[in-house]
């Protein structure tokens, strides 16, 4: 007998889903161009940016670590966009108001204190949780555990108050069993939900679709509210707003996962084990799961309609997908969940027991209620009030491991009418990828050919070096005589290289005095050399002296230095 049983996990996220993680996109590692966030690494800096600007980079952060430094690296990787972005290593569309923020924040204080400090727009974006190999989003198992524990303790619960007034584990103890009501101890080797193992589930969308992106998350009030005066207040809870990357929804069956239900009836003693009223099968735990969030999920597409806060398409699929989940819903073939941030009090907490935080004005103290005032909505601009779309709702089809994995042709149909700009933003992707190997080809022949040109260079300095010591031992052991000679060929070589000759410059007087000087030698090995650099110069560069008294100088003193 196996001691669990597995079944595949496919999910489909029905709306934006952010799970964080506490990492956030950096200012200093992202630009955003074209409605696109360009992340890149450290690597892609070097790789991208010449010498000139790592210079120009290093003088900048080697300054004063304050608020003026962060402002100018985030102006020097803005005005370097275009370098930069064929070496992102993720690209995640952002909605236009938030490509509009960035230009407009970008390296700027976002106001001033009153001791003069600047406040700075950090430009951080909270990203989702991901995979950080492939970059790709993840849904951690724990936080699917947790949206099936809050669904089943509902469940046990039935709806009844709760006597408990401290920690969790005091209600959650009770309710499964693995809390002594005598002793208060609690001994969570009986906790039911340590037989349910949920890995996490891993991005498996192939087509190219983008995998997340940037919105905004504003608040709006369930209830029409009015001020003192009776005037009926705007919709947004004190124009809050948030920017987060989510999970795209409509991926049909984006991400896979595995459960395992661990088997424990026959191991010895039982007494030791978690209940076995509380062994869940599959099936249990998806009727549990839909007992729980479907409801949630029908009233609120009937809230957001009713306070005009819906986007009517997103609600005509929803039902549409539930309608065609029905028979998969009710054999526990499927569920839903929902998780993740703003995924609303009402989900992550049990009926009978809520005691949600009611924040009011500055100064005054919060309420609790056994329901939240406000929803977050994900939103294209802050300010939007139709077309909103709530987070975290997933749809979770359950197949046996060991049974051959099965298609959903009606499912991912029903996906497919919801992605049409997806498909569009894919293959503009596609091209710009195209574009970005085609760039950083050719950065990358660029920089080899600098580096050749480098190489080449030093290998002259080099090579000139080897001749300069050379020569200066070859004059060191010469005598007084061949080395003047050899002084004036090095002077000679280097007026010719500059160009052309001049008629009565220093170098007829200098060429002139090596003639004069030779005359005085004895060595004829000196003399001889004397007379064949001077012949080398008249022919080769200058010709004979256009003076005749000089010409014949210059003829008669060869002669001799040859005789």
């Amino acid at each position: 007998m196996r001691a669990f049983t597995s079944y595949r996990l496919h999910i489909t996220p029905l709306s934006p889903i952010h799970i964080g993680t506490g990492e956030s996109y950096e200012p200093t590692h992202y630009v955003i161009e074209d409605d696109l966030l360009h992340e890149f690494d450290s690597g892609a800096v070097m790789d991208a940016l010449s010498d000139q600007d790592r210079k120009e980079l290093l003088t900048v952060v080697s300054g004063r670590p304050d608020t003026e430094m962060i402002k100018k690296v985030q102006r020097f990787f803005h005005a370097r966009r275009s370098k930069l972005i064929p070496w992102a290593r993720y690209c995640v569309p952002v909605l236009p108001q938030v490509a509009q923020m960035y230009a407009s924040r970008v390296g700027q204080a976002a106001n001033r204190e009153g001791d003069g400090g600047q406040v700075l727009n950090r430009l951080e974006i909270d990203r989702t949780a991901f995979d950080p190999i492939s970059r790709a989003p993840v849904l951690f198992g724990s936080s699917l555990k947790g949206a099936i524990r809050t669904a089943l303790l509902d469940k046990i619960n039935g709806g009844a108050r709760a006597p408990e007034r401290k920690g969790l584990h005091e209600f959650q103890g009770r309710l499964l069993r693995y809390r002594d009501l005598q002793t208060g101890k609690q001994r969570l080797e009986l906790d039911p939900l340590r037989l349910v193992h949920l890995s996490d589930s891993a991005w498996r969308e192939s087509s190219g679709l983008t995998a997340t992106a940037v919105h905004l998350a504003v608040n709006r009030k369930k209830t029409p509210v009015k001020d003192e005066k009776g005037q009926l207040r705007k919709a947004m809870g004190e124009n809050l707003y948030q920017i987060l990357e989510c999970v795209s929804p409509w991926r049909y069956r984006a991400f896979s996962g595995q459960l395992n239900l661990y088997r424990l009836d026959a191991l010895p003693r039982q007494e030791l084990l978690p209940s076995p009223e509380f062994r869940y099968s599959m099936e249990a735990l998806a009727t549990a799961c839909n007992r729980f969030y479907l409801p949630m999920l029908t009233g609120e597409t009937k809230l957001l309609k009713e306070r005009g806060f819906a986007d009517q398409y997103w609600c005509e699929t929803i039902q549409n997908t539930l309608k065609q989940s029905q028979d998969r819903l009710k054999a526990g073939r499927a569920f839903v969940l929902r998780v993740g941030r703003h995924s609303g009090a009402e989900s992550i907490t049990v009926s009978g027991t809520r005691k949600i935080k009611i924040l009011k004005g500055k100064g005054q103290q919060p309420d609790e209620a056994n329901a939240a005032k406000t929803l977050w909505l994900a939103a294209e601009s802050k300010d939007q009030n139709t077309g909103l779309l709530p987070f975290g709702w997933l749809l979770v089809e359950v197949e046996p491991l060991v049974a051959l994995e099965t298609d959903w042709p009606e499912l991912k149909a029903l996906c497919e009418t919801r992605l049409v700009e997806a498909r569009r933003l894919a293959q503009r992707l596609r091209e710009r990828d195209a574009q970005a190997a085609r760039d950083r080809a050719e950065a990358e022949a660029r920089r080899r050919d600098e580096q050749e040109k480098a190489r080449q260079e030093a290998e002259r300095l080099a090579q000139a070096e080897r001749e300069r010591a050379e020569r200066a031992a070859r004059l060191q052991a010469m005598g007084p005589e061949l080395r003047a000679v050899e002084e004036f060929r090095t002077y000679y070589l280097a007026q010719k290289q500059k160009g052309r000759y001049q008629p009565g410059s220093q170098f007829d007087e200098k060429r002139r005095a090596l003639l004069q000087t030779a005359l005085g030698w004895s060595i004829s090995e000196a003399r001889r050399a004397a007379a064949a650099l001077l012949r080398e110069t008249i022919k080769d560069w200058t010709d004979w002296p256009s003076k005749k008294e000089r010409k014949a100088e210059f003829r008669s003193g060869l002669e001799a230095l040859e005789s």
